[in-house]
């Protein structure tokens, strides 16, 4: 069977979508939905990704992603192998709790943003789950709609900005745009194989299709570099702990816990894979990952270390 093209750039922008096996369901309660949306939070954080739109349906979800960094599919397998171990394990099961993989368009973002985020939001209306876009608790439109929503994950001033610069009024102008909508067929309707977008835009993308030497198994499109490379990172780091590089790679047990930071940020600002961060500091590709993980859990319960990678993070981009 072929391969759905996953193409990478940075600032590419994606709608994507997932569904249970078999058409099962992959959310059994509001317990399932939360630990999901946990995990899109992490990801966010570890990816460096923006999620413009969410929801979280029975059995499938709508996500609309765009990747500063040309990362899709490090962020999406992330996301769908974390949930899969965590249902299984809570609901004492085993297998694929996913249809396959994912289903990703590749959206040019000016002629679409708009369109899906609304079609993302009337999901459980048209399903009949909820009577309007508001009632429903596991989509992002109230976050678009409530400025009291604590703890968002959504980036809604892209959106709400195209309505109006004075907030209340977009948010105003949104809902009506929303609620317009139900008779409006899906815009993935118009997409071309998995390319959604203008007539230049389609025919730029549909390029990189024209290249592709084996279409059975179809490879990812070369990547654009990174913005940071892992040199780069070392050097900051190790400037704002005041210590040389060589203590960040060597084992010494006084630098442990800036080694630790040194192999997180690298690993959030450079989007390389685990075995190249590996390579450079001298250790496996799951001791990468556990490190990665620690460091998650550690700046939510500490805000010294949340803050530490915050001004790493601006130093950097300063």
């Amino acid at each position: 069977m072929a391969r759905q093209l996953r193409i990478e750039y940075e600032g590419a922008f994606y709608h994507i979508t997932s569904r249970g096996n078999q058409r099962g369901l992959i959310f059994w309660d509001e317990k399932d939905r939360t630990q999901f949306r946990k995990i899109i939070k992490r990801t966010k954080d570890r990816y460096g990704y923006l999620l413009h739109a969410y929801v979280f349906m029975d059995n499938h979800y709508h996500l609309l992603i765009e990747t500063p960094h040309a990362n899709i599919k490090q962020i999406m397998q992330n996301i769908n192998t974390s949930y899969t171990v965590y249902v299984n394990i809570r609901h004492k099961r085993r297998g694929h709790l996913f249809q396959g993989r994912y289903k990703a368009f590749i959206v040019h973002k000016e002629s679409y943003l708009l369109e899906l985020g609304r079609y993302i939001h009337l999901n459980p209306v048209r399903a009949g789950m909820v009577q309007k876009a508001d009632d429903y608790r596991w989509s992002s439109y109230k976050e678009y709609v409530n400025g009291k929503v604590k703890h968002k994950i959504t980036e809604t001033d892209d959106t709400l900005y195209l309505f109006s610069k004075k907030r209340s009024e977009a948010i105003k102008r949104y809902q009506e745009f929303v609620s317009a909508g139900m008779k409006k067929e899906s815009p993935l309707n118009e997409a071309v194989g998995s390319v959604l977008g203008d007539e230049t835009f389609t025919g730029r993308m549909l390029e990189y299709l024209k290249i592709v030497p084996d279409k059975k198994e179809i490879p990812d499109i070369k990547r654009i570099e990174t913005k940071y490379k892992l040199e780069e990172v070392l050097r900051i780091v190790a400037r704002y702990y005041g210590i040389r590089e060589e203590e960040l790679i060597s084992r010494k047990r006084s630098t442990a816990r800036q080694r630790k930071m040194a192999i997180y940020l690298c690993k959030v600002l450079t989007t390389r894979k685990n075995g190249d961060i590996g390579r450079a500091f001298g250790i496996g590709t799951q001791a990468v990952t556990n490190v990665v993980t620690e460091i998650e859990h550690l700046k939510e319960k500490r805000k010294k270390i949340a803050s530490e990678i915050l001004s790493i993070k601006e130093s950097i981009n300063s």
